[in-house]
């Protein structure tokens, strides 16, 4: 999941938002067991006129007369942002967590304004799997949704395990200031703060980069081995002589880049998400070896992460990609040229859990594109009604050839894009307005791979992100 950063954006008019997927929040990514044949097909069949696939590109009514400055999602979320030029900050999708800081745990299904942030401009964000974390103007940072495993960054966490910390309005993070940007994992949060990386949240595979898993053992008669959360943001030391200038999150791994043109991976390396040519996990960030020398990255390469991928552009207009990009197939356990792209000026570009987006060009220029590929179920490929529901390779969507897309953003089952308001095609897409703005949100537990940690106690079992990960160096 790619960082927002808020800076940048801020050099221009702002732009409109493109929506492609499912917009059935309740059911994207889920498997809801125990239905019966004939009656659950004709409520199916109904729901599914509700709340339809858009497989094209759609303007959302709530932001049709609204310029937005950034959009954000991320790879485990099944939720959205979307800041406006003003500094208001709207969210909409699953809700069960709070996730969304409308004080409730109502779905929304139209982009909301998040009223608690009313009096502080939001300039980034990113969502976890069911927590957001926001930057603001003046370089605060807050969140809401889940922190059990303090995700959230606010310097305490309940103790109580059949008791988890729900968010449901934003609280303001802990010892940090200057923020620029944040990325979320899955149960973990990371902030650019005057060019250095904090982190918060999860440990059990070392994506905060403080050099452990915070595992210990919590049985005194048998092995119960956990990992403790860390509910305050830390400075990520082995980074601080570096300067940051573009990072994102993968569930739970994270990829930086700094101004020197190298490229750091550490966290979980299941499936050589890391780069380093081993399934191991690393627990302080290590430069990726193949991005140095005579390959160094891009200077201004942007970054971003899947659930088990990794991506970033090298010199030459090479985009490269590593780790596990496919449902089944081989590995990448180190960057290698994505060649179908090969030669592109990648501006932009974006994860979701296995599907990717891009866009490059400039600005003015006919023959801008916007390309994605991946595995997809709801139509967030953006093809068309004619076009595939999937693509191995990457490939242009046609309804936005010609139109310069400021920013992509990925999440579960769905897409955006932020396009130039300006363009003579873009009044012509179809305005989507869902039938109902606010519903109740689904039983959580019917998440078929989007549950948050297990675990009891003040810390979380190890969960499997298979293949297993070897143990890095520098855990106590």
């Amino acid at each position: 999941m790619t960082e927002s950063n808020g800076t940048e954006m801020q050099k221009w008019k702002g732009g409109t938002v493109l929506f492609a997927g499912g917009t059935d929040w309740s059911s994207i990514g889920r498997n809801i067991a125990g239905k019966k044949k004939g009656a659950a097909d004709a409520a199916d069949a109904s729901r599914a006129e509700k709340y339809p696939n858009l497989v094209s590109p759609r303007q959302l009514k709530a932001l049709v007369d609204v310029r937005i400055a950034f959009i954000a999602a991320g790879s485990a979320a099944c939720h959205c942002l979307a800041g406006g030029m003003d500094g208001k900050l709207y969210t909409w999708g699953r809700n069960e967590k709070g996730q969304l800081g409308h004080g409730d745990l109502l779905q929304r299904n139209v982009p909301t304004v998040v009223e608690g942030l009313s009096k502080h401009e939001v300039i980034g964000g990113a969502g976890g799997r069911h927590h957001t974390v926001v930057v603001t103007k003046d370089g605060a940072s807050f969140a809401f949704g889940s922190n059990k495993e303090g995700q959230c960054g606010t310097g305490s966490i309940k103790s109580n395990p059949k008791s988890e910390e729900l968010l449901k309005a934003p609280v303001e993070v802990q010892k940090i200031s200057d923020c620029t940007a944040v990325a979320c994992g899955a149960e973990f949060s990371i902030w650019l703060c005057d060019g250095k990386m904090w982190s918060a949240g999860g440990s059990q595979y070392g994506q905060l980069g403080h050099g452990t898993d915070h595992e210990y053992n919590a049985k005194d008669s048998s092995v119960k081995i956990m990992y403790e959360p860390q509910p305050t943001p830390r400075k990520i030391s082995a980074l601080s002589e570096k300067v940051i200038r573009a990072f994102a999150c993968g569930h739970n791994h994270t990829l930086a880049l700094d101004t020197e043109q190298a490229a750091y991976t550490w966290g979980n390396g299941g499936y050589g998400r890391l780069g380093h040519s081993v399934q191991k996990d690393e627990f302080t960030p290590k430069q990726v070896d193949a991005l140095k020398g005579r390959m160094p990255v891009d200077k201004d390469s942007p970054a971003a992460c899947g659930a088990t991928s990794s991506f970033c552009t090298m010199i030459g207009e090479q985009l490269v990609s590593w780790g596990k990009l496919k449902a089944s197939g081989d590995n990448t356990m180190y960057p290698k040229v994505v060649h179908d792209l090969a030669g592109w000026k990648v501006r932009t570009i974006a994860c979701g859990a296995g599907t990717y987006a891009l866009a490059a060009g400039v600005p003015g220029d006919a023959d801008n594109s916007t390309v994605t590929w991946g595995q997809a179920m709801y139509g967030e490929l953006a093809y068309g009604e004619k076009g595939k529901k999937s693509s191995a390779n990457p490939d242009k969507c046609q309804a936005l050839e010609g139109i310069y897309t400021h920013q992509v953003a990925l999440g579960i089952g769905h897409s955006m894009f932020l396009v130039d308001p300006d363009s003579e095609k873009v009044k012509d897409f179809e305005v989507f307005e869902p039938e109902e703005a606010v519903s109740e949100a689904t039983n959580p537990e019917a998440a078929e791979g989007t549950k948050g940690a297990a675990g009891k106690g003040k810390g979380t079992k190890r969960k499997a992100d298979a293949p297993a990960a070897k143990k890095g160096k520098g855990k106590k």
